[in-house]
């Protein structure tokens, strides 16, 4: 069951987004079945302590910002695809701390919905049907990461660290033969001593990179602009 909220204060947009949804779905994934539920607040959405796999947020509402609800549902969890809906083209920018999947500007046309819809579904189907990974050799053992599992690589004196979910995995190795191995669309060399898994990025500035899990990694200074055009097009594409 796909389960999708749709939050916005203005009802006739709130209607409106929702019946595109439903035409969507039923004309083209009709072998999915789905749940949609609608909230006129953020406060609402948050109170009502729901998973949902899909979010269409708007971010100028009530008390509760569409921003400031998306960080609450970030406290519980990653999963969740936010898609935020604006008016304002400068908010887009704020989407960063939430790793929002995509942003739309208002008026909202159903064939950028169904191209959102379409790319979400992609990942949804690349999830169920691979796992990628990395295989290193430490000792005389071969071991299988998960990429998904992977915060970010560290290199300390030969030493490279595997930052996972669970657990660090040390074995030695160059960062330059990780780099080679790992998908440069969801992984970014962002110093010199480490690469760091663009799904876990919570937000950043001109030296360092914050983790959902509050860890702080270095940006090199000289990264920063490659950096921004990495996370921008990673988000865009949707997996976050």
């Amino acid at each position: 069951m796909l389960k999708i909220a749709v939050c916005d204060d203005e009802v006739l947009q709130r209607l409106d987004i929702v019946n595109k949804i439903k035409s969507i779905l039923e004309n083209n994934y009709c072998d999915y079945n789905y749940d949609i539920e609608e909230f006129s607040s953020g406060e609402q959405m948050i109170s009502s302590g729901s998973y949902f796999d899909i979010v269409f947020l708007d971010i100028k509402m009530g008390k509760i910002s569409g921003i400031d609800t998306a960080k609450s549902i970030r406290e519980n969890n990653n999963a969740t695809k936010i898609v935020f809906i604006t008016a304002f083209e400068e908010y887009v920018f704020e989407a960063f701390d939430v790793s929002a999947f995509h942003y739309l500007i208002k008026p909202v046309s159903e064939e950028k919905i169904s191209e959102i819809i379409d790319r979400i579904f992609k990942v949804i189907s690349h999830k169920e049907n691979s796992e990628q990974c990395i295989v290193i050799n430490k000792g005389k053992s071969a071991i299988k990461v998960l990429l998904d599992s992977i915060h970010f690589f560290e290199v300390q004196n030969r030493i490279i660290n595997i930052h996972t979910e669970k657990e660090v995995i040390q074995y030695y190795d160059k960062l330059a033969n990780i780099e080679e191995k790992v998908p440069r669309d969801s992984f970014f060399k962002c110093h010199r001593s480490y690469i760091v898994n663009l799904k876990y990025v919570m937000k950043f500035n001109k030296t360092d990179i914050m983790l959902d899990n509050g860890t702080r990694i270095m940006l090199s200074k000289s990264k920063y602009d490659e950096f921004s055009r990495a996370f921008l097009k990673y988000i865009k594409r949707g997996e976050a």
